[in-house]
């Protein structure tokens, strides 16, 4: 079932958004202020080439860095001090640059334009020989020699008119692009990062977010409920449990089921892959993802389990792939997801501890629901907490010192970093 609500939560410092399908949140984001992603933006950057193999660091605006995917320009191997058109792929994670291609793609939700890639493409679920044909005969005279055109499943129902008037803005939009593109003027965005909400609008076709400055809509919608269940270590499942643990690699999940008979095992390996799959999305996974099953003897459990997990992923954009199984019996996974994880964004490396800018953010939302009872309010957090306030959040605190009259930060060591409390100076 396709997303059908979508709720945003614009916090002092940071935005949340829960993507609900019949009432349930399948998928959660979290963007924080001061690193918001770049996934889609266009850039002209600045290339610096490493070793002789065509692999290349691209300097991006404002200081950030990409890694140049396929060794790649327009013009071939990359050169040093190159400026290269770019589109940003995969957002940076801790330690990891974010991941930057010279095949740009344009799109308007029902057309893809793909400047160096020749061709039509329409999608399969566009049916008859005549509404192909149609298509075709509209869009086919727009191309030039090294343009290409992919018609997505949702453009079925438009006219072919209005699918060649949505590809006459698109070539007009990277033709702007291209000439941009000449000045050399890098680093420069030419189409900058989006906003979250428009970003939520391309992921989601069809729903309008629902945009909440008080945080009580996105607890009604179960937003806190799932982001809470997206960060713990262990999940519960009919008859068992999932263990999440996660390395710079892959991803680990150990399934723990009962083992009393083949069926017992099997119909738990099949209830373990489904919530895998579901929490892999909810989680925002990316890369590889190692399922581990006590073993499964017979080939066709094994088929049975990937056909689970192929089911119970269909409705995601990005879904958990099954490759296939490892020698140790391992189910081996992959996720092409492109934003960053959930657990990137709010702990700390390989722990559970939230990182003091996140745990900032949920001092601040306790500010936000608490301080209208109180005239002065002072917020005490640990002096980890206190610090990144002081620092860079201390834009944050002034925005909240302004709407609130006064506000005072108190680092306490008694706190640990998951507390926070709300007292009156008065």
């Amino acid at each position: 079932m396709a997303v059908d609500r979508i709720v945003v939560d614009r916090a002092p410092g940071v935005a949340r958004a829960a993507f609900l399908t019949a009432g349930r949140v399948v998928e959660l984001w979290i963007e924080g202020d001061d690193r918001p992603s770049l996934l889609g933006a266009v850039a002209l950057a600045r290339a610096k080439t490493m070793g002789g193999g065509g692999t290349a660091i691209l300097t991006l605006p404002r200081g950030q860095e990409a890694y140049l995917r396929d060794g790649q320009s327009r013009s071939g191997r990359p050169r040093d001090g190159e400026a290269i058109m770019v589109q940003i792929t995969r957002d940076a994670v801790t330690g990891k640059r974010a991941v930057a291609r010279p095949a740009i793609e344009l799109s308007d939700g029902a057309v893809i334009l793909t400047p160096g890639r020749p061709g039509l493409g329409l999608s399969s679920a566009i049916k008859g020989k005549t509404r192909r044909a149609a298509l075709k005969a509209a869009l086919t005279p727009l191309l030039a020699d090294d343009l290409g055109l992919v018609v997505r499943g949702m453009a079925a129902d438009i006219a072919p008119e209005a699918i060649a008037g949505r590809a006459s803005g698109l070539i007009a939009r990277w033709t702007t692009l291209d000439t941009l593109a000449g000045s050399g003027q890098a680093p420069v965005w030419l189409i900058p990062p989006l906003e979250l909400l428009d970003t939520c609008r391309a992921h989601a076709p069809g729903g309008e977010p629902e945009l909440d400055t008080t945080g009580q809509m996105f607890r009604d919608a179960g937003g806190a409920e799932a982001l809470e269940a997206a960060l713990a270590r262990d999940v519960p499942i009919d008859g068992g449990a999932l263990v999440f643990d996660a390395t710079e690699a892959a991803t680990l999940i150990d399934v723990n089921v009962s083992q009393d008979s083949r069926r017992a095992l099997r119909d738990g390996a099949v209830t373990a892959v489904r919530q895998a799959a579901a929490q892999a999305r909810l989680r925002g996974l990316r890369g590889t993802v190692l399922v581990d099953i006590p073993r499964l003897r017979d080939r066709a459990e094994r088929d049975a389990v990937i056909a689970a997990l192929a089911e119970a992923a269909a409705d995601d954009p990005t879904p958990l792939r099954a490759l296939g199984w490892t020698p140790g019996g391992m189910l081996e996974c992959v996720r092409e997801g492109a934003r960053r994880p959930l657990a990137d964004e709010v702990l700390e490396s390989r722990t559970a501890i939230p990182t003091a800018r996140a745990a900032a953010w949920e001092a601040l939302d306790l500010l936000r629901r608490e301080a209208a009872r109180i005239a002065r309010p002072r917020l005490v957090v640990s002096p980890a907490v206190a610090a990144w306030l002081a620092g860079p959040g201390a834009v944050i605190v002034t925005g909240e010192r302004r709407r609130l009259g006064a506000l005072t930060v108190v680092g306490d060591p008694a706190l640990s970093r998951n507390e926070a409390k709300i007292e009156s100076e008065v």
